[in-house]
């Protein structure tokens, strides 16, 4: 009877540990599953976004390039003003010279301050 009594619990704790084992192992499965699923669309956007930061990099290089050359034409230009203003005799004006000095450049004509 004792024998009888302690197979019975024996058995009853098995089904117990069985059946907890059972529900962790479809709540992992569950958690996999969706983790699986948020790996795939995060695969799928993958691609679309390295396109994007392509196209990203060849604007950034592209506005780069134009910045460089629109300053290139600035610079020629204020070195043709100086050069006119020098010329012509005439001081360059309060915030054209605020505008050379920022830039570092040479503010005084040859031509002294009216």
């Amino acid at each position: 009877m004792q024998l009888d009594a302690a197979e019975r619990k024996a058995r009853d704790r098995l089904t117990f540990q069985a059946n907890r084992n059972e529900r962790e192992t479809d709540v992992l499965r569950t958690r996999l599953r969706d983790l699986a699923s948020i790996n795939v669309d995060i695969a799928c956007e993958v691609p679309e976004l390295k396109a994007q930061i392509t196209e990203l990099q060849l604007e950034n290089a592209r506005l780069i390039h134009s910045q460089r050359a629109d300053f290139q034409d600035f610079t020629q230009i204020a070195g043709r003003l100086f050069e006119l203003c020098s010329r012509l005799g005439l001081p360059l004006d309060k915030a054209t010279k605020e505008i050379f000095q920022r830039r570092g450049w040479r503010t005084s004509t040859l031509v002294p301050e009216q």
